[in-house]
């Protein structure tokens, strides 16, 4: 099994489309800014809600998925969290202090704006339904591939057994592990094993419930990463526990993990339903 493991691990740090980009937005880094970014900027009388765009295990920043969102309208800042300068170069123990940074900066950028938008993929997504849990700043959440839980994080070196994803106060977060009890036939069916053999009490649930504000979630029926559509459902069971949450769940037989990315494509149907979600409308 470990050695089917590092084969289906390069094959998810590959998993990012190649796509021009014409835009210059602002660079950001740790030593001026506390952060690793792009910060695309918007006219003065532009009126839309900022938003905070989180990539994939692909690591570095997602420009690609920022600038589709930065195209229609919105002050858009696309943070890098691993695998970019000083940043760690692996996705584990990454401190949720980071983002609070990330979050301040757009705050400074904008003061009259009360609310900020959070759009992330796969464990973009996972992160970003984290961190909407933790903060009201964040009204609104468009997550592509989610996850119901905190996962394990992804190394590079697959003998190693990863710690959390994720951590507060330099502790890892909860989370699930890599746990299979049987032959491992591909990612999903890792995933998928390790959810149903999960021993963390419930304690990796991410708390959606605590969002205040909308959630969309998008999910392909043919992700062969992780089970994103079954933990949407789950998503959206939780969060109507509490009357100021709201989700929508939108699920696509035919697409995959990212959804084929026709979410970047203008001529798609699935952009301009993507455009309207992050609008809020």
């Amino acid at each position: 099994m470990k050695l089917k493991m590092k084969h289906f691990l390069l094959f998810l740090f590959s998993f990012v489309p190649v796509f021009t980009s014409s835009a210059a937005p602002q660079v950001l880094n740790v030593e001026q800014d506390g952060i690793v970014g792009h910060y695309y900027q918007q006219p003065a009388n532009s009126h839309k809600q900022p938003v905070i765009v989180l990539g994939g295990s692909e690591g570095g920043i997602p420009t690609k998925l920022a600038k589709v969102i930065a195209e229609n309208g919105h002050p858009t800042l696309a943070v890098a969290y691993f695998k970019a300068d000083t940043l760690p170069k692996e996705l584990e123990k990454i401190p949720l202090a980071y983002f609070e940074k990330a979050t301040a900066w757009l705050q400074q950028k904008h003061p009259a704006q009360k609310h900020i938008t959070l759009v992330g993929w796969s464990k973009g997504a996972e992160l970003a339904l984290l961190i909407a849990s933790r903060d009201t700043v964040f009204d609104r959440v468009i997550a592509i591939a989610p996850s119901s839980v905190v996962w394990a994080g992804i190394l590079a070196d697959w003998q190693t057994v990863p710690g959390s994803s994720w951590s507060q106060n330099e502790k890892e977060l909860p989370f699930v592990a890599f746990n299979p009890t049987g032959p491992v036939e591909g990612l999903l069916d890792l995933y998928s094993q390790s959810l149903e053999n999960r021993n963390d009490g419930g304690s990796a649930t991410i708390p959606v419930e605590n969002i205040r504000g909308n959630v969309v979630l998008y999910s392909g029926g043919m992700d062969e990463i992780w089970p994103s559509s079954s933990m949407a459902v789950s998503l959206c069971q939780r969060m109507t526990e509490n009357q100021l949450s709201r989700c929508k769940r939108f699920n696509y037989p035919e697409l995959d993990h990212l959804l084929n990315y026709k979410m970047l494509a203008p001529s798609e149907d699935l952009y301009k339903h993507f455009i309207r979600s992050v609008d809020g409308k």
